[in-house]
């Protein structure tokens, strides 16, 4: 999951937002496309850092990739201009492709190349998540900190003829139990290096954990996050770019790094003229 804290820029009257975007990644290798929209009205307005761009919103978000696809309604709240929270909730299905899912034994053996040589064990699955995400964030002068935490409730449908007690799960690049929580947190702190305004440059230094309640297995990485808007039509896409190392992991402590690149649009409409 790659982060982004940007200025709010919540409408004052009823809208319309939506947001689409795309995230390739490597060690491990990753395609993933997500489409949101949103009504959104705003709620208490009094000026200032903590009340100016609070909303509440409802509406619908669509993920896919080569290796599944998960859809469901999607909750937002912004009570408070330095705290949000995102509630989802989705029916997916991993494809039997060899590219998702793969039965698992023990934690260790994630590597694609461990993988592709059990290509003809993977199977597919239909899945139910719930998530919750809350993040906490503040700005100070040019100075942007977050943290972000997102809890994953998963009940995936282990197939008959199945005996492994765990899966390999691409997502999250996690060894997990066909029923289990997965805790994702990620910090960081970054520099806007421009003015104040639209289009902004920030970058900075990440921190990542993933746990997985129930299999055990976990992944910590740190390293560098940037994220830029150049301009400040609607058609200029948000971009953000992560390198970071493992610092714990199962197979991936070592010299690859884990990259990953999203280019994200969004929209906010008035839904009066």
């Amino acid at each position: 999951m790659l982060l982004l804290v940007a200025s709010a820029f919540a409408a004052d009257d009823p809208s319309y937002w939506g947001a689409t975007g795309l995230a390739v990644a490597g060690w491990p290798t990753g395609l993933l496309s997500v489409t949101s929209g949103q009504l959104r009205t705003p709620l208490t307005r009094t000026g200032g850092m903590v009340f100016n761009d609070t909303y509440a919103g409802a509406g619908f978000r669509v993920q896919a990739s080569p290796a599944f696809v998960a859809y469901g309604p999607r909750f937002d709240l912004a009570p408070i201009d330095v705290f949000d929270l995102k509630l989802l909730a989705a029916r997916g299905w991993w494809f039997g492709n060899g590219l998702g899912m793969m039965p698992f034994d023990e934690l260790g053996g994630t590597l694609g190349s461990d993988r592709s040589d059990r290509r003809d064990e993977a199977v597919g699955a239909p899945m139910w998540v719930l998530s919750a995400e809350p993040t906490l964030k503040l700005k100070l002068g040019r100075i942007i900190v977050f943290d972000a935490w997102a809890i994953d409730v998963l009940r995936t449908e282990k197939p008959a003829d199945v005996g492994s007690p765990y899966f390999y799960e691409p997502l999250r690049d996690l060894v997990v139990a066909w029923d289990d929580t997965c805790f994702e947190n990620q910090a960081a702190v970054l520099y806007d290096a421009l003015p104040e305004g639209e289009a902004f440059l920030r970058v900075g230094a990440t921190f990542r954990d993933r746990f997985a309640a129930v299999s055990g297995d976990r992944s910590i990485v740190v390293g560098a996050l940037a994220a830029t808007r150049p301009g400040t039509k609607p058609a200029v896409p948000t971009v953000i770019g992560i390198a970071a190392w493992y610092l714990v992991d199962g197979d991936r402590v070592g010299p690859a790094p884990f990259l990953a690149a999203r280019v994200n649009w969004e929209i906010e409409a008035p839904l009066s003229p």
